[in-house]
């Protein structure tokens, strides 16, 4: 009886173990180099769903995952299992764990458990010329050429990163695993627009090899700089002892992690032997031009005073020099234009400060030389460039006495042109009344009320429209923004009207803005001739211009000329007043 109990136990017991699932985690080695792979399999005794891999830090995933499958039959007994393989290559030294797994059988989850493997410095291979790792790693070389490791400080370096490819071997395909990093430098790519093979040598033996990347950079700091490598897994197919039906060498594929290995550069600093107390920090090989646009312009016309730097070296990291001028002379804010490409030598153009400057009285002015200093590696020794002395011819003369005042006809003083800008307010009191209910509905007044909105509303959309339509018109931004002006100098004239010289400059430029919005001329072109030829064509009278002509004269007179006898608060009130004038008969 117990023999028979022992048996029946046993038997439950062995199918209670069959019924269980087996899913566990295999290491290829426990210890490796970190120039070696390690490979993990995932095994499962059933068929399940929804597998799940383990983060594996420190680790890349060189190939996988890929799956296999065995089932089969002995004696009449089923065996099964599926396998999920990866292939890992390691980061860095020291002990790791490969982390767990999970899948879900018939709704429940298993998971493996987690591998310790000891990650050592790199070991030596044993040589199997037949092994397609090895042919890879003699047949495939990442490398990356340096233009010059000892450069100066803001000298340009250029980086070339090659990949050379064996006669016998192919390359699939590749992806980036690391993109070098240049901490302290400024860098700029250098795009590639198609990859191109090209024949070459690797040590003295024939190569093929492509560019994959090419980049500039201009060191920031002065000693041993360093730079990450660029690293790549590439899938590589190499010749193998096989041969098809057709004789022909069949090939293996494996995956292949490269590196061009990190470089170092050491960069000098600037020698202090000659260098300019007004060094700005250029460095490379420039040339310095200055022209200006007119040699002989009329009082009040404009001229161009153009300062331009051209030639090779590291634009956009040093200081313009900058131009001291007579204060007869009225300088605008310059305008920068900039045409630089960046090729394997560096950045190579040019950039141009363009001065609008316009005289206030006339004379011979004298534009002072203008010096650059830079220094220039290749000889190493600092360069100045010194521009020519350039002169200016004004012609004309300064009024020295007043105009007697127009009797202008007042008969539009109390248009909206006379109210002054940002003071205009409206007060209107509201009286209510009570609405007889029986007789509102359908009512004149009820229909107003309804359709409101639904006007207002067609009203916004049509300005939108319009201002839509404007945005692209050059001429009409022109003219809005000259008009923003022209307010805006007016309000500080009246902030500034016990002030005589901040009152008639303010003045000044609110007119000529206010011109510039309805005849559209840039400076170049200011002068009192073209605005009143511009005025007359637009149906303006001669009262009003000579009224235009009289202020004008009233401020060159109160900002260049010790004249003291000035009523600011007329002159002020004129100015509006002319405003007005022009808009009614403008054209």
């Amino acid at each position: 009886m117990r023999n028979i109990l022992l048996v029946i136990f046993f038997g439950l017991f062995s199918c209670i173990l069959s019924a269980q699932v087996n899913f566990r985690a295999n290491l290829s080695k426990s210890s490796l180099g970190i120039n070696e792979r390690v490979r993990v399999d995932f095994i499962i005794d059933k068929d399940g769903d929804n597998f799940t891999p383990p983060e594996f830090e420190n680790f890349r995933i060189v190939a996988g995952p890929s799956q296999s499958i065995k089932n089969s039959w002995i004696n009449g007994k089923r065996s099964y299992s599926k396998t999920y393989t990866y292939f890992l290559s390691p980061i860095k030294k020291g002990n790791f764990k490969i982390g767990q797994a999970s899948v879900e059988v018939d709704g429940e989850t298993y998971k493996t458990m987690t591998l310790n493997v000891v990650v050592t410095t790199a070991v030596d291979k044993p040589v199997n010329p037949n092994d397609p790792s090895y042919v890879a790693d003699k047949n495939i070389h990442l490398v990356a050429e340096v233009s010059k490791t000892n450069p100066y400080l803001n000298e340009p370096v250029s980086i070339v990163y090659k990949l050379y490819v064996s006669q016998d071997t192919g390359v699939n395909n590749w992806r980036e695993l690391d993109a070098p990093r240049y901490a302290d430098f400024w860098s700029k790519n250098i795009n590639i627009k198609n990859l191109t093979v090209e024949n070459g040598t690797y040590k003295g033996e024939p190569y093929r090899y492509v560019i994959l990347r090419k980049t500039v950079l201009y060191p920031q700091k002065i000693g041993e700089l360093s730079i990450e490598p660029l690293v790549l897994d590439i899938t590589v197919q190499t010749p193998s002892n096989r041969r098809d039906f057709f004789g022909q060498i069949l090939n293996n594929t494996v995956n292949k992690t490269v590196s061009a290995g990190k470089l170092k550069i050491n960069v000098k600093p600037l020698p202090d032997i000659g260098r300019p107390n007004n060094f700005s920090g250029a460095v490379g090989k420039f040339d310095l031009l200055v022209t200006t646009s007119k040699k002989e312009l009329l009082l009040s016309e404009a001229f161009q005073l153009n300062l331009e730097i051209k030639g090779n070296g590291n634009f956009n990291l040093f200081s313009f020099p900058s131009i001291n001028l007579p204060q007869s002379l009225e300088v605008y804010e310059p305008e920068r234009l900039e045409k630089l490409v960046t090729n394997f030598k560096g950045i190579r153009g040019s950039i141009k400060d363009q001065y609008t400057i316009v005289p206030s009285s006339p004379g011979k002015y004298s534009i002072p030389k203008i010096s650059f200093n830079y220094f220039d590696p290749k000889d190493s020794k600092y360069k100045t460039q010194t521009s020519v002395l350039n002169y200016i011819n004004v012609k004309g003369a300064i009024i020295n006495n007043v105009r007697k005042e127009n009797n202008i006809d007042n008969r539009n003083s109390n248009k909206l042109g006379l109210v002054e800008y940002g003071n205009l307010s409206f007060k209107k009191k509201t009286k209510f009344q009570k609405i007889n209910q029986e007789i509102f509905f359908s009512s004149s007044l009820f229909w107003i009320i309804l359709l409101t909105p639904f006007a207002i509303l067609i009203v916004v959309l049509l300005i939108k429209i319009f201002l839509n339509k404007n945005k692209n018109d050059k001429n009409w931004i022109r003219a809005n923004n000259a008009k923003k002006l022209g307010k805006k100098y007016l309000l500080d004239a009246k902030k500034n009207i016990e002030n005589k010289n901040k009152f008639y400059e303010a003045l000044d430029k609110a007119l000529m803005n206010y011109l510039k919005s309805i005849l559209l001329f840039d400076n170049s072109q200011y002068n009192a001739k073209k605005i009143r030829e511009s005025l007359l064509k637009k149906s303006v009278s001669l009262k009003t211009i000579d009224l235009l002509d009289d202020i004008f004269n009233n401020c060159q007179m109160a900002r260049y000329t010790p004249f003291d006898y000035v009523d600011m608060d007329k002159d002020y009130k004129r100015a509006l007043e002319l405003i007005s004038l022009i808009d009614n008969e403008i054209q």
